[in-house]
């Protein structure tokens, strides 16, 4: 796995956001934690290098109703994780909505828990 500098900090997703790919419909995981520029996925298959995907979410912040988020994503890393049929993803947001950018930046002020940079 190379190593990729994060440009944002991180936060910890607390509840559950499942992912889906926007094209088959295919639920491909979940998601560990996410920032403005990307997000780690807890992925049921794994997602080779370097694949572009066009994902949807729903976005849960505090005090606000839950909101469809679509945003294209590059993997650029996978790895199994301990758990059988479960890898860790690393990925980039490189295509998003102006309002869902929006939606985004308010949910990652709002998070608390910030995930350390991996060493």
């Amino acid at each position: 796995m190379a190593p990729h500098k994060r440009k944002s900090v991180r936060k910890r997703v607390t509840q559950v956001m499942m992912i889906t790919n926007a094209f088959t419909g295919e639920g491909m995981g979940r998601i560990g934690n996410l920032s403005n520029d990307g997000m780690m996925l807890i992925a049921t298959r794994e997602l080779p290098d370097e694949y572009v995907y066009q994902v949807h979410f729903s976005l849960q912040s505090n005090g606000h109703p839950p909101k469809k988020v679509e945003i294209g994503i590059q993997c650029l890393w996978c790895e199994q994780a301990r758990s059988a049929n479960t890898y860790w993803v690393g990925s980039k947001i490189i295509d998003i909505s102006p309002e869902d950018r929006e939606a985004l930046k308010q949910w990652v002020a709002e998070a608390e828990e910030v995930v350390p940079e991996r060493r």
